[in-house]
């Protein structure tokens, strides 16, 4: 019996999208807004963050290392304040708030750096939530074992009575390898819906 529906953030939650990001910084040359996107979103010390060994405001220092300093406040603003545009999916709060009040435990497990714990209550469906585990702060990521265990451990949650809801098809396999079943988010709140209704979930 499903007792604990666990959501992602980026595109469950809300929508990340790193080419609107750069669009808000209003460049007048494509090549530049390339430039910043390969620097800033291609970069393999981005996982870094994920797991907690650098900070945003390291990372910022890397990319402006690589590119030029000329760039730090475009880097700057898309990497530590690309929240400030952030956007619900919309039906999704609402989502949460049904089934909180179905009764079920609702957590986030995400990947994402330290500075989601400043930005997370700018997120509406947050105050439906009973606990979250990012990845920083355990020092581990989806879609490898430890992350979900972690998950377990700190809210004393059974995986077989959990149901995950993540983009990413590879973080749902993640989560079935440690007993967890769940569902590939595509976007559409009303497939979601079915869904659930179709686990009786809903």
């Amino acid at each position: 019996m499903i007792k604990n529906i666990i959501f992602d953030m980026g595109n469950v939650l809300i929508d990340f999208n790193p080419m609107q990001y750069i669009g808000q910084l209003k460049l007048e040359d494509r090549e530049e807004e390339v430039k910043i996107f390969k620097a800033a979103y291609l970069n393999y010390k981005s996982i870094y963050m994920d797991y907690g060994k650098i900070t945003e405001e390291e990372f910022v220092n890397h990319i402006v290392k690589n590119i030029g300093e000329d760039y730090r406040d475009k880097v700057a603003e898309i990497i530590l304040n690309w929240h400030q545009y952030l956007t619900p999916i919309k039906g999704m709060e609402e989502l949460v708030k049904e089934l909180k009040e179905k009764g079920y435990k609702i957590y986030l497990l995400s990947n994402a750096g330290f500075n989601q714990h400043d930005y997370w209550t700018r997120i509406p469906a947050h105050v439906y939530f009973d606990g979250k585990i990012v990845s920083c702060d355990v020092g581990e990521v989806k879609p490898f074992p430890k992350i979900y265990e972690a998950l377990y451990e700190t809210f004393n949650l059974k995986p077989e009575e959990c149901f995950f809801i993540d983009d990413l098809i590879i973080n749902i396999f993640g989560a079935k390898r440690t007993g967890m079943d769940g569902y590939v988010f595509t976007g559409d709140v009303k497939d979601l819906r079915k869904e659930l209704k179709d686990r009786n979930i809903l």
